[in-house]
């Protein structure tokens, strides 16, 4: 195999997996490669950091040095930027951190997280990629995809870090339809314990959405006695961003 051709293969295998997560098989299938030398080649790619296997679901994602280049041009940067204002307002309305993330396959990114004063704080999130289906961030993206892109997502095997982790793709679905009717998406405990979060989504001028704006804090007094009055400050605080960052 020539230089050229090598790297030309790699290439398309990370192409392939940057679409979505897979497996050697799926890649080796989506490349049009022999199993072997989609093996080969993820190998070197793996040892070079540009990908990384998921040990527990045989799985390959980007790996952490694709991710520090792209984060140099990434336009998830300027949006965070933009997006600092409204986030540090929304912050200080509902007394919780406020966050901003991206999807990014079949995961969220973490781009911007706002610090409220309450003693007690929420970890910081930002850079940190989670599975959409365990975080309210991640069904207000799912709600808005196409049917067949939700049902590709539900195929798979989905990970459950807790006992409150809904992993049943009857339930998962029923929850989109609830976001696509209410416009929040509300999870309690499910991607890790004693946290819960309520998040909209962010839209461009063209109806495609963009981000999700969350408010999430320690589970034992958020969202308190008056989750609507969380609801009602988030999406309006969503419809302003959308109406900001919609034109870029």
């Amino acid at each position: 195999m020539s230089g050229v051709q090598s790297v030309g293969r790699a290439f398309s295998l990370l192409e392939a997996v940057g679409t979505e997560p897979a497996s050697l098989t799926e890649l080796a299938r989506r490349v049009g490669l022999p199993i072997s030398t989609a093996s080969r080649l993820l190998a070197t790619l793996e040892s070079l950091g540009a990908i990384e296997r998921l040990d527990d679901v045989g799985m390959y994602r980007i790996g952490p040095s694709i991710v520090k280049m792209a984060s140099s041009i990434d336009s998830s940067a300027s949006l965070s930027t933009i997006a600092q204002p409204h986030l540090e307002q929304l912050a200080k309305v509902v007394g919780e951190a406020v966050g901003l993330s991206v999807a990014a396959g079949y995961t969220m990114h973490y781009i911007n997280q706002v610090e409220s004063d309450q003693p007690i704080q929420v970890r910081d999130w930002v850079g940190i990629r989670v599975p959409l289906h365990l975080i309210s961030a991640g069904l207000v993206i799912m709600a808005h995809w196409p049917e067949e892109a939700v049902e590709s997502f539900l195929e798979r095997d989905l990970y459950a870090p807790t006992t409150r982790s809904v992993i049943d793709p009857v339930k998962i679905r029923e929850r989109l339809i609830r976001v696509r009717e209410q416009g929040v998406s509300w999870t309690a405990e499910e991607l890790e314990l004693g946290i819960t979060s309520c998040s909209a989504p962010v839209f461009s001028a063209a109806g495609d959405i963009l981000c999700a704006v969350s408010v999430h804090g320690p589970s034992f007094r958020f969202p308190g006695n008056n989750p609507r009055s969380i609801e009602n400050e988030l999406m309006r605080a969503a419809n302003v961003l959308s109406e900001t960052l919609g034109p870029q």
